[in-house]
């Protein structure tokens, strides 16, 4: 993370605890913020089949609060996974229940957490 200033490290990290709170996760993945798409196919990955939990994010050239509603987004898939719902075969990567609880849910953390620092819009 480091091509991130201090100040959208800690507002990155801020948002991941808040995310963390409103899904009531067990645990929070690994998150790496890429500068590069390197190993992702999209914005951003989490592969619930690997015993090592990540959450791939690139922010190479991505707002802030854009890069904050990819992971959101994942973590969502993460809670997910928790409550078993990812077991059998893989959900549909466009549409469906999985993916469009994803969507709804990262724009919705999004809109919360900006009542509670509107500087997330600010780039």
């Amino acid at each position: 993370m480091s091509f991130l200033d201090d100040d959208k490290k800690e507002k990155l990290k801020g948002f991941i605890r808040f995310v963390k709170e409103q899904l009531e996760l067990k645990s929070v993945p690994k998150i790496a913020i890429q500068n590069n798409r390197d190993g992702l196919k999209t914005t951003a990955n989490y592969d619930y089949t690997k015993d090592k939990k990540v959450i791939k994010v690139c922010a190479k050239n991505r707002a802030l609060v854009d890069v904050m509603r990819s992971i959101a987004h994942e973590m969502v898939h993460h809670k997910q996974y928790e409550q078993g719902r990812l077991n059998g075969p893989k959900p549909p990567d466009i549409g469906g229940d999985i993916e469009d609880e994803a969507n709804a849910k990262a724009g919705q953390y999004i809109k919360l957490y900006s009542k509670k620092d509107p500087s997330i819009y600010e780039e």
